[in-house]
């Protein structure tokens, strides 16, 4: 009916990737119905929890240095207690009043990620409450999709070598390159490096991203980065120490240099 919609197009009505709308149906936070085995929803329900989800907030100030604060505090609290909605909504929220994936993870994200591992060496919480933590983020993260339209940047492989213990700063390095208009192939953590090799030479991407965060990961993406190099492949890698706007304008650069060698080639000689 015409009344009635998809799941996929609820999460296309929302703004939201198709397994974030599907979280919030099994949530409860979206009526919806199984008919022959497929969810459908009320367009009345999807909007008025598109217009509940996106009313402002009166004691937010937007992108000032208090409200990034309490946003990161409030994450982290979620994140501790395992409570994914509460932290779905933190980022839903800052979304919805147009903040970017790049700040919303330097400045949101990472801060709460790190007072995670803060309260993990202090004894205070477990491995277990860490990759917890982790894999939380690593799922909302699925649901931000905010690519820039226009021409796209290029292609861009995404992934950590072997010896990397976490996902997510793959995943959050993906994040940020997608909006800035990469179209990104995901490969997630701990790629074997023949895998790697074999999967690069068949889509010839304009640049990989190795994120690393571990001694070991460092050493397999150094002699993975010489390779692909020797290949003729342009390659990033993501040290600890690297910002994600510092990975952003690196991935810029590389491509900006190589649409100069392409146009002085195609010059007439």
């Amino acid at each position: 009916m015409a009344d009635r919609i998809d799941l996929q197009e609820a999460a296309r009505r929302l703004g939201v990737h198709y397994q974030t709308a599907y979280r919030w149906v099994r949530e409860g936070r979206i009526p919806a119905v199984r008919v022959r085995g497929r969810y459908e929803l009320e367009i009345s329900d999807v909007d008025a929890y598109a217009r509940e989800r996106d009313a402002p907030s009166p004691a937010t100030v937007r992108s000032s240095r208090r409200e990034w604060g309490r946003s990161a505090d409030r994450l982290l609290s979620a994140l501790c207690d395992g409570d994914e909605r509460t932290a779905t909504d933190v980022v839903s929220r800052l979304h919805a009043q147009g903040e970017s994936t790049l700040d919303v993870l330097s400045r949101v994200v990472a801060p709460a990620m790190a007072g995670i591992g803060d309260r993990w060496a202090a004894g205070e919480l477990t491995v277990a409450h860490e990759h917890r933590a982790s894999e939380v983020v690593s799922r909302l993260l699925v649901g931000i999709d905010q690519r820039r339209p226009g021409r796209p940047r290029g292609t861009v492989v995404v992934t950590a070598p072997p010896g990397e213990q976490h996902g997510l700063p793959v995943d959050m390095a993906a994040a940020v390159l997608r909006e800035d208009g990469w179209n990104v192939e995901l490969l997630g953590r701990d790629m074997p490096a023949d895998a790697l090799h074999g999967f690069v030479a068949s889509i010839a991407p304009d640049l990989v991203v190795l994120t690393v965060t571990t001694p070991a990961a460092a050493e397999a993406a150094d002699a993975i980065s010489h390779d692909l190099s020797d290949a003729g492949h342009d390659v990033l890698v993501g040290e600890p120490g690297r910002t994600l706007s510092d990975l952003v304008q690196g991935a810029r650069a590389v491509r900006a240099e190589q649409r100069r060698l392409l146009s002085r080639r195609s010059e007439p000689q």
